[in-house]
């Protein structure tokens, strides 16, 4: 090669390094645009000091926050109405009904361009994609759990569970420990909606497969799961929720919660239960115990192996956004981008209440970013378990399809739980309704997809770029 091409090829190359380096993270930062931002009224002190250190690194992006309270839904609804829609929004409420209406902005056109995507789980990002594009992007993650009291037991002279528990092991725990004085459990509502995925192999929430949007009941998970709750409610005592009775204490007279743990007693929070059946989102709460406790993922079937059942919540940026650009970052920031999670996390850590004292709290990040997964496993605050069930976050299957699903609610509240309380009832065998549940529940589903579907359509075929 002659010396001039080689000249020439290094000024290429230096020229391309500080073209991806040094004008990349100008323009980023020179971005400029008014953004809205709406937030619970509750979160606005903690959500201002995420916005300042976000501008720290775009200072010419303007976040005004808003505050709304109650549902998600119905205060975009009011927006729309009065063509003040915000530009950035998260929560948790159901995404069909937004997108439905052409509010939320599809993202692919920024997706594709961004690097730090590939660190978020696919199958998380999926549940955002409708009729081929994304609406939104996942938060902070959550996990149904268990949460096990550590300091009993020791006391009841039994090892610690490993988190690979398997259904069998979690059984004989509850049922030793149930005695006289303490019970296995203090509830199982709902837990048969996420075991059934922990019965499967590919199926997800209450035998949901989103692939095909059908219910599968007659497969067999569901009826392994509610069968599996129910023997374990069949122990006496074992369940502590199930011994209390309104009728009788309204009565004046004393339940079987009260005779076996005291009239005004709190069980769980007196360390009179081994096992608590919650969400990481409760850990609110679970951190004020004075008791050692560590957060476990749900028993696991042998034969299916590690499962886990995941919660997301979400942000999405709105259609009518005049600094589409501007917004994503926010948008990027507020859901998984590496420096916006950092910058949360810490914000978390240090954390302090009215009188200054320290009070950490942490968020489940929807990010494995190396320099996040560090920091995150670096926070001794954070329950192992919790740590654990991140790391494994790719074998999850999904437990909060009433987010992403239309009539979710519908077809559980109308006919799900009405005969699934049959069956714990001793009314009916779970094999004998299989059918007609998933008969039932895929109707009400499948007429409201197909709604969904004709309205997505219209959505995408009038929707225009504001840039």
């Amino acid at each position: 090669m002659k010396k001039s091409h080689k000249i020439g090829l290094m000024v290429l190359l230096v020229l391309s390094v500080f073209s991806l380096i040094g004008f990349g993270a100008t323009d980023k930062t020179k971005l400029s645009g008014n953004i809205v931002y709406a937030v619970r009224s509750w979160d606005v002190e903690a959500e201002q000091k995420f916005v300042e250190e976000f501008n720290k690194v775009y200072p010419n992006i303007k976040v005004q926050i808003v505050s709304f309270d109650g549902d998600l839904n119905e205060y975009l609804s009011a927006q729309a109405a009065a063509k003040t829609l915000p530009d950035v929004v998260y929560g948790w409420e159901n995404l069909n009904y937004p997108i439905s209406q052409g509010w939320l902005y599809p993202l692919d056109e920024f997706l594709e361009k961004d690097e730090e995507i590939k660190n978020v789980e696919p199958n998380l990002l999926e549940r955002y994609k409708f009729n081929g594009k994304t609406y939104a992007l996942p938060t902070n993650l959550q996990f149904s759990a268990v949460m096990v009291n550590l300091d009993l037991v020791e006391q009841l002279n039994m090892d610690p569970p490993s988190y690979e528990w398997t259904i069998d092991e979690f059984r004989e725990y509850l049922i030793n420990g149930t005695t006289n004085v303490y019970s296995g459990i203090n509830h199982l509502w709902g837990f048969e909606e996420v075991m059934t995925g922990m019965f499967s192999k590919n199926l997800h929430q209450l035998a949901y497969d989103p692939i095909e949007r059908k219910f599968k009941f007659t497969e067999g998970s569901w009826v392994k799961a509610i069968n599996f709750q129910k023997n374990l409610k069949s122990v006496p005592g074992l369940v502590s929720d199930d011994l209390k009775n309104d009728e009788i204490r309204n009565a004046g007279g004393l339940d079987d919660y009260q005779k076996k743990f005291g009239k005004d007693a709190d069980a769980l929070r007196e360390g009179k239960v081994l096992m608590g059946f919650h969400g990481t989102w409760d850990l609110s709460w679970i951190r004020t115990m004075n008791y050692m406790y560590d957060m476990y993922p749900l028993p696991q079937d042998p034969n299916i192996g590690y499962r886990e059942a995941l919660h997301a919540d979400h942000a999405f940026m709105m259609s009518t956004t005049k600094y589409p650009e501007a917004a994503f970052e926010f948008l990027k920031w507020r859901s998984y981008g590496r420096d916006g999670v950092l910058a949360r996390l810490n914000i978390m850590k240090n954390k302090t209440d009215a009188a200054g004292n320290l009070t950490p709290d942490f968020i489940i990040p929807a990010t494995n970013d190396p320099e996040v997964v560090k920091f995150f496993k670096s926070l001794d605050f954070v329950p192992e378990g919790v740590k654990f069930m991140y790391d494994n976050v790719d074998k999850a299957f999904w437990a909060d399809f009433y987010k992403i699903v239309p009539d979710w609610s519908k077809a559980l509240d109308e006919v799900i739980i009405p005969k699934s309380e049959e069956v714990r009832q001793g009314k009916v065998e779970a094999a004998a309704i299989a059918a007609e549940l998933e008969t039932r529940s895929n109707q009400i589903i499948q007429n409201a997809w197909k709604t969904f579907d004709s309205q997505i359509v219209e959505v995408q075929k009038n929707f225009k770029p504001t840039h």
